[in-house]
């Protein structure tokens, strides 16, 4: 497995699997209000290719082939010796066994493919910032470096005028653990060391608000705004600083033992409104994205505030907002252009992404490009007949 992503408990593997890179084996799903477990079977030598997705309930059997970006169906069972492409999976031919390397060989290399690039196109187009790149490096500099000066002061204060005294400096015994000063060193050191990390994250958290709320007064409101790359940008240059200043602290609070804090983070900097109950996975996040109660936002959604338009060096960017209804669902690897209004109690299925300016009603469920709502016996296709959306 090549950075994939698998569910941690109801995945059954056999020998020789492979899976490619971006792919997603789960166990469960949540569409609207209803979490669906299943328990999923993949015999042996069987290929799950790039960013395919292979749904609760499904059985693989041996020696089969799911291609590059497709999906199975809940409860779908994959034929042995057999591709399947598409989403959902639908089985193209039998697979035959190749012994003889040289008739593989032909078979890959059956054609020459010959690319050819305008060299003109690919050269680099220079352009004076109008957000300097040295302000890029002290920015962060000081969000990542500075975060850790206190905690750090603090960390060594207690290392070396309580630990090291009081623990590391005296000859070891039973009668140690009898000590009741021993005692409470040794209990509330993990919790020092925690509260550090926390202030730690408060501090990028604090520099970070300090560092957007500037951008957002200079920078730009949400438009759509030329992107010549001859052209100096002020604007653009803003929402580019912006979303830089994004990375780490988003990075530093979901890969924590306390992603929860995410939520915190969001409304503290000022980027996002989150209502309270709103769950984020391993997801993509950008400012002018707002949540409302109870949302689930899962494994690799991009719910995006941009979208570069036209060819490069002419292109235009549009920079709008998303607003997301009470009890709104985005399963995984979903994708949502800018301006989508998407209203209370909606679900996005896998492998589904909406247009610009998209709405999405209220009590829904949507899939496929473009997004659109699904029939009830087009969720109970999908669902493998447990569950029709009512």
């Amino acid at each position: 497995m090549y950075e994939g992503w698998i569910d941690c408990e109801f995945i059954e593997f056999g020998k020789n699997v492979k899976v490619g890179q971006g792919s997603f084996i789960i166990s469960n799903i949540i569409i609207k209000d209803k979490l669906i477990l299943k328990k999923v079977s993949i015999g042996d030598n069987v290929i799950i290719g790039a960013h395919a997705i292979v749904l609760p309930g499904t059985i693989i059997e041996s020696n089969t082939i799911l291609d590059a970006i497709s999906m199975t169906t809940i409860n779908q069972r994959l034929e042995s010796n057999s591709t399947y492409h598409g989403s959902p999976a639908k089985k193209m031919e039998n697979i035959e066994l190749i012994g003889n390397n040289n008739q593989l060989e032909e078979i890959i290399f059956d054609k020459e493919r010959i690319e050819r690039y305008n060299i003109e196109n690919l050269k680099a187009h220079a352009k004076e910032l109008s957000v300097p790149f040295h302000f890029y490096i002290m920015a962060g500099w000081i969000i990542i470096g500075f975060s850790f000066v206190l905690p750090g002061f603090l960390f060594f204060f207690f290392l070396f005028v309580f630990l090291v005294p009081n623990l590391f400096s005296i000859t070891f015994s039973l009668r140690l653990l009898l000590d009741p000063i021993i005692i409470t060193i040794i209990l509330i050191t993990p919790l020092i060391f925690i509260c550090l990390y926390l202030l730690h994250l408060f501090f990028v958290a604090l520099f970070t608000r300090w560092f957007y709320q500037m951008a957002n007064r200079r920078g730009s409101s949400q438009g759509v705004f030329d992107r010549n790359l001859d052209e100096s940008s002020k604007a653009l240059d803003y929402y580019h600083f912006r979303s830089f200043l994004f990375k780490y602290p988003i990075f530093a609070l979901i890969r924590s033992p306390f992603p929860w804090l995410l939520n915190w983070e969001l409304r503290f900097i000022g980027s996002n409104k989150v209502g309270k109950g709103t769950v984020f996975e391993d997801t993509f996040l950008h400012s002018h994205i707002n949540f409302g109660k109870n949302c689930y936002i899962g494994t690799f959604s991009h719910i995006s505030n941009h979208l570069v338009d036209g060819v490069y060096g002419e292109e235009n960017l549009t920079f709008f907002g998303a607003e997301l209804g009470n009890n709104c669902v985005f399963s995984l690897s979903n994708g949502a252009m800018p301006g989508l209004k998407m209203e209370d109690d909606s679900t996005v299925v896998p492998m589904c992404a909406t247009i610009k300016y998209d709405k999405l009603g209220n009590d829904n469920i949507y899939g496929r490009f473009p997004a659109r709502k699904l029939k009830h016996d087009e969720v109970n296709k999908f669902t493998g007949g447990i569950y029709n959306g009512e």
